[in-house]
């Protein structure tokens, strides 16, 4: 049985590619190919194809001459679009089609309740087992009622089985890198040509993902990740990760996408206390790096700087949002201050750490005095630390987050009490949506699977903000403008 995993494509839309987008492999098909792997052998033929550097064309001519019998495809709300475009194709030519990621974990109703051309919805942020429980049943023509996190129809109904939270600590499947073996050296290319100037030397880059989670309880008002858990691997098993990849690929990068690097002081202290000689020399000879995600208060806490350039830290990914202390605490920031991201950035800078920071202009109760501040604060901030790239983007309104609740999901939020605790949140910020317009955004999104995002951003900026959306995409271009004049990558934050 043939079975291919794709990472969706974004849209053919430069506005909508950060700094970051495709430079690095999607490591979450490769995962799951390797699992697949590791459970049926000799009985499935499995690939991997990453949307981020193939088109569309490239993804239908490889299911073509592949003939997957199962097709499974990861999805991001950016992605979706794409992804039903691969997903009906697939259809057309018999496979069976299985969506996972974010945006499937979002509306598996809607998308089985819309979408033929969908035959099941993977629930789950970890999706191993559960995919490997499915392709297993698919085999032996086995009922799927016991799969967990398993979407799908079930007498003329959308069922959806008991979602199973999983430990990176029992389970946490090693990707090999074999499945993209022929494909690396792009990847590495596409980084080298936009960030070389950092490194100076070859750079062989990959993603690593040993930890997941956040410990920013109160979610961002903007953050739309599906499970923010903290959950983290084995240390030992890392080290041993990073040495395979760095012996037999030479990667020299690694990016590891814990959503924040800072979540738990206990896996930073168990990676220093488990960290090979043999990598320790390497890290110590610029010989391996490590990109992290991180937040700034984190980064001001358990002298967590200095840790991680022990640890081969060079950059760090920060949301920095906005120059106003304000809207950062509309944000739901949890303490994060102007202030505090000028202290963080001035730590890592004493630490010769390189940062991408990325910015929003249009957070709910946004005005044209907090936009100044921000313009102000990224001017100022630029002078502190060495920039890989800094990203200034209009607020994008993302499911599963603060912000989807004020604008979709008022009636029944998900992050706030109440509609009450949503009017007050909004009154403070001098915001007062009449009912009726609660009623009509209500009545355009919900049920729906796909959309425009044109829409949601014009929606949003009309009725929670107090700018006008052509002023911020002018002040955008005027960042980015000044941005490059300084000879830092700009982009946008969605995708």
């Amino acid at each position: 049985m043939n079975i291919l995993l794709i990472n969706s494509p974004n849209e053919t839309d430069n506005s909508l590619e950060n700094a970051n987008y495709s430079l690095f492999p999607h490591i979450g098909i490769v995962q799951l190919a390797t699992r697949l792997e590791e459970d049926f052998g000799e009985l499935i033929n499995v690939e991997v194809i990453d949307g981020g550097i193939k088109t569309i064309s490239e993804i239908k001519q490889k299911i073509v001459r592949f003939e997957p019998s199962i097709v499974g495809i990861s999805v991001l709300t950016p992605t979706y679009g794409e992804g039903l475009k691969i997903a009906s194709f697939a259809k057309q030519r018999g496979a069976i089609v299985v969506l996972g990621n974010d945006h499937a974990i979002f509306f598996p109703k809607e998308i089985l309740s819309n979408r033929s051309e969908i035959d099941y919805v993977i629930t789950n942020d970890v999706a191993e087992k559960p995919f490997s429980d499915l392709v297993s049943c698919i085999i032996q023509k086995t009922s799927v009622q016991e799969v967990d996190s398993l979407a799908y129809w079930n007498n003329g109904e959308v069922f959806i089985n008991p979602v199973k939270q999983y430990s990176l600590k029992d389970k946490n499947t090693v990707p090999n890198l074999d499945f993209i073996k022929n494909d690396l050296a792009k990847y590495s290319k596409k980084y080298y040509s936009q960030h070389g100037h950092l490194h100076g030397e070859e750079v062989n880059v990959v993603t690593i993902n040993n930890a997941r989670g956040c410990e920013n309880k109160l979610r961002c008002s903007y953050c739309s990740i599906a499970d923010l858990r903290v959950t983290t691997g084995d240390p030992v098993q890392f080290w041993e990760t990073v040495t395979r990849y760095h012996d037999k690929y030479n990667i020299n990068l690694f990016f590891e996408v814990y959503d924040s690097f800072t979540a738990s002081p206990r896996y930073i202290k168990s990676l220093l206390d488990t960290m090979p000689a043999y990598v320790r020399r390497k890290i110590e000879n610029g010989n391996i790096e490590f990109m992290i995600y991180a937040r700034t208060l984190g980064l001001l806490a358990r002298d967590n700087v200095n840790k991680f350039r022990e640890l081969g830290v060079r950059r760090v990914n920060i949301g920095l949002d906005s120059g106003d202390a304000d809207i950062l605490e509309a944000q739901r920031k949890n303490k994060t201050t102007d202030k505090t991201n000028i202290d963080a950035l001035k730590l890592l800078s004493k630490a010769d750490m390189s940062v991408h920071g990325s910015f929003m202009l249009g957070a709910a109760g946004e005005t044209f005095s907090t936009v100044k501040r921000t313009t102000n604060h990224i001017k100022e901030i630029m002078e502190l630390v060495e920039f890989s790239s800094i990203e200034v983007s209009r607020l994008y309104p993302l499911p599963n987050s603060p912000i989807w609740d004020m604008l979709v999901d008022y009636f029944n939020p998900q992050f706030y009490k109440n509609s009450k605790e949503i009017d007050s949140v909004l009154a403070k910020l001098n915001l007062y949506i009449p009912a009726a317009k609660h009623v009509e955004l209500a009545s355009k999104y919900k049920g729906a699977d796909l959309f425009n995002k044109e829409e949601l951003m014009s929606d949003w900026y009309q009725n929670f903000t107090h700018i006008d959306e052509d002023f911020a995409v002018s002040e955008i271009q005027k960042l980015d403008d000044f941005i490059e004049m300084k000879n830092i990558q700009t982009g946008k934050n969605v995708g």
